[in-house]
């Protein structure tokens, strides 16, 4: 099913957001997703029907949410630029954000990849909770543990 199926699914998720590497972890994700779900999917089409048509919803699923992200920093920028200082405003923004991108990085895996899923895709408690398997509680948890870890790393910027 991979093997047959991948360049496909890859294709349609790459049509809609142009870049490769999203594509690709899109479409990993997506495959992972169905191998672990495979005795719960009751299928009421071909398998590679069902595939293109995830393949397209998860494309749609991160442009939405990315662009919202994006809207959010040029609107936070935009703010920033009204100011006198925008310059170096600008400067300071880009530090911690740079920082806080490494700081992420260096969460424990699955935490990290709850934070990810909530904070830069906009994914709900319940809908993180069932794409990766676990309870609600426990992403709950993730999350405590990682805005923890950034606060405490971060003082220094409020």
């Amino acid at each position: 099913m991979y093997r047959d199926c991948w360049k496909s699914v890859y294709g349609i998720i790459f049509h809609y957001t142009r870049d490769e590497e999203i594509a690709e972890e899109i479409s990993q994700d997506l495959f992972a997703s169905i191998w672990e779900r495979r005795k719960k999917i009751i299928l009421k089409t071909t398998i590679e029907q069902y595939l293109h048509r995830a393949a397209k919803l998860e494309a749609f699923d991160y442009l939405r949410t990315s662009n919202s992200h994006r809207e959010h920093i040029n609107c936070a920028l935009k703010s920033i630029c009204g100011s006198k200082n925008c310059t170096e405003e600008q400067v300071f923004f880009n530090e911690l954000n740079g920082n806080l991108n490494q700081l992420v990085a260096e969460l424990p895996c699955r935490c990290r990849e709850v934070y990810r899923l909530s904070q830069d895709q906009g994914k709900n408690n319940k809908t993180i909770a069932s794409l990766l398997l676990i309870s609600e509680k426990t992403v709950e948890y993730h999350l405590y543990k990682a805005m923890n870890y950034l606060r405490n790393n971060l003082q220094e910027y409020s």
